[in-house]
């Protein structure tokens, strides 16, 4: 991770100004200022590459431009690794910088440094040597200002942090996702539980007629008659057969959920990304070892179940899950004559009344 460092002293020289594309001239120091402007927010600059930006012609010169940013807070100096490196401030934040007390620029370079772990006000005083009256009164400018904030640590609870005002508490200062002011948060929880279940599901099942795969609700000869009238063209539909409605029995709008053929198992890390993307957790984001726990727990609790060792699908029923087969519906599967049948024997399947039953056909007598 880098570190903030100090700035370096490097005595200032006069600069000859440069002329942007749209004929404003600026100086060499904001020319390079706005050169990394185009970069993405956050970009880390070494050496290198503020060198091929070509703005500076030696290394000496270039020196003098990053010192005089450094100066103007619109850059920080860090070390990566090691090695030297910068990073571009906001106008808006140099302005707040340079308005500050010489006890409040130091308190905040202090607080930069400790990042998102932030720091500890008694130990914010004892690296800066101010008295505690001095570091009360600076730190309540550095919010009033915007800069910094105070957050209770949920690992010492009676710890003040404080970290800079844009950046995100570590989780061992403000907790997971799942807790609230130190607790587990029982209805985030929940809530944010029935919002993945109903996700996971409209991933990996489809809902049906309630009957649809029901063999002993289909009136398979009522259906086989209806389209032997519509073929033979009858005119009067009393004259057909009585046919029941394909979804007579029970209510035809019910619908039941079943699994999908080949879909897209979610994955932990799959279903942290959908989970951030709606804003459901109000400011905080979940990582995928968050997530991992939560699916875990809904595993425990028989709402989701594990594919593959990665993936998770939603829990059926065994309502839910029924479906017939041949194999299953046909006599031959609880015979009790099931071992004295043969081609050869007195009982075969052309002569078996229960074949006879089951497929409404004239068996052959023996």
């Amino acid at each position: 991770m880098a570190s903030a460092a100090p700035p370096l002293a490097v005595p200032k020289v006069e600069e000859a100004a440069v002329q942007q594309p749209n004929n404003e001239v600026v100086s060499p120091a904001d020319a390079l200022y706005d050169r990394c402007g185009e970069r993405s927010q956050g970009t880390v600059f070494f050496q290198r590459d503020l060198s091929n930006m070509q703005v500076a012609g030696t290394m000496a010169e270039l020196t003098m431009l990053l010192q005089e940013l450094c100066d103007r807070h619109l850059m920080k100096l860090m070390t990566l690794e090691g090695e030297p490196c910068w990073k571009l401030r906001s106008r808006s934040d140099a302005d707040k910088l340079r308005r500050l007390t010489p006890d409040e620029r130091l308190l905040y370079h202090h607080i930069d440094q400790a990042q998102t772990e932030g720091i500890w006000s008694k130990a914010l005083r004892a690296r800066t040597n101010v008295t505690q009256q001095v570091l009360t009164k600076c730190l309540k400018s550095l919010e009033s200002k915007e800069l910094v904030q105070s957050v209770m640590s949920v690992k010492f609870p009676n710890r003040k942090m404080y970290l800079l005002k844009h950046l995100q508490p570590s989780e061992d200062i403000a907790g997971g996702p799942w807790q609230s002011e130190g607790d587990f948060d029982a209805a985030l929880i929940e809530a944010v539980s029935g919002a993945i279940a109903q996700y996971v599901e409209n991933e990996t099942c489809i809902k049906v007629p309630g009957n649809w795969n029901d063999y002993e609700q289909h009136d398979r000869t009522a259906v086989i008659a209806q389209k032997k009238a519509q073929v033979q063209g009858l005119r009067d539909i009393e004259e057909a057969p009585a046919v029941k409605p394909y979804l007579s029995m029970g209510d035809p709008t019910a619908s039941k959920v079943v699994h999908k053929n080949s879909p897209q198992y979610p994955t932990a890390a799959s279903v942290a990304n959908w989970l951030n993307s709606k804003g459901i957790l109000r400011g905080k984001s979940c990582r995928e070892d968050d997530m991992e726990q939560l699916l875990e727990m809904m595993v425990l609790d028989g709402r989701l179940e594990k594919i593959s060792g990665t993936s998770y699908r939603t829990v059926l029923t065994a309502v839910d899950t029924k479906v017939y087969n041949g194999f299953v519906d046909a006599p031959c599967g609880n015979c009790p004559v099931f071992d004295l049948c043969g081609d050869e024997g007195e009982i075969s399947a052309r002569t078996c009344v229960y074949f006879g039953q089951w497929l409404e056909t004239q068996s052959e007598e023996i």
